[in-house]
């Protein structure tokens, strides 16, 4: 039985951003899968004006890669460091509601949202064509459910949320947060 959209970004924003989780625990995994495991691109993101995702400001220039979710509900992230994945069922950027892309950010460097934690409001953020502009930069532990309908709303003006792992703990490994970057189409 398919799931509803609602249903299955509540699952991914816990899958993102550990809700739920209490202080001394670890975020709830982000499952990876291989790229090359990518589904076929669905009927939207074949709409879609491309497959890139640049933030000058950070030096991101990264490939978008359309994913589904494991058995968890957990949104089923490639194992590159260096593109950006978002799912396959959602809201592709530039169209009414909040386009999410997920990226990793990795200890020893060079991943692709290492630096996203940077951006400030105002930045300037594109995919393919269409351009947007950094509103709100913040690190979270928790969100409300109201917090997780809205980060992931198909209704309302064209807007990108990016998302990463953030505040990592060198000795345990594990991140305590998540870093959540919002932007609203120019």
């Amino acid at each position: 039985m398919p799931r509803s959209s609602a249903a299955v970004a509540t699952a991914l924003v816990v899958a993102l951003t550990g809700l739920g989780a209490g202080p001394s625990a670890q975020a709830a995994p982000v499952s990876t899968v291989s790229a090359q495991a990518a589904p076929a691109p669905s009927a939207a993101e074949k709409r879609a004006p491309s497959r890139r995702l640049v933030v000058r400001g950070i030096g991101v220039d990264a490939r978008i890669i359309p994913v589904g979710v494991n058995r968890a509900g957990q949104l089923a992230v490639g194992e590159s460091v260096h593109a950006v994945y978002r799912w396959r069922d959602g809201v592709v950027a530039g169209q009414p509601g909040s386009a999410v892309l997920a990226g990793h950010t990795w200890s020893r460097g060079a991943g692709v949202f290492d630096r996203l934690g940077e951006l400030r409001r105002g930045d300037r953020v594109s995919v393919g064509r269409v351009d947007f502009r950094v509103t709100r930069v913040r690190r979270v532990t928790r969100m409300s459910p109201r917090e997780v309908r809205e980060l992931f709303s198909d209704r309302g003006e064209p807007r990108l949320v990016l998302i990463t792992c953030g505040d990592r703990d060198n000795t345990t490994g594990v991140y305590r947060t998540r870093i959540i970057v919002n932007a609203k189409k120019v």
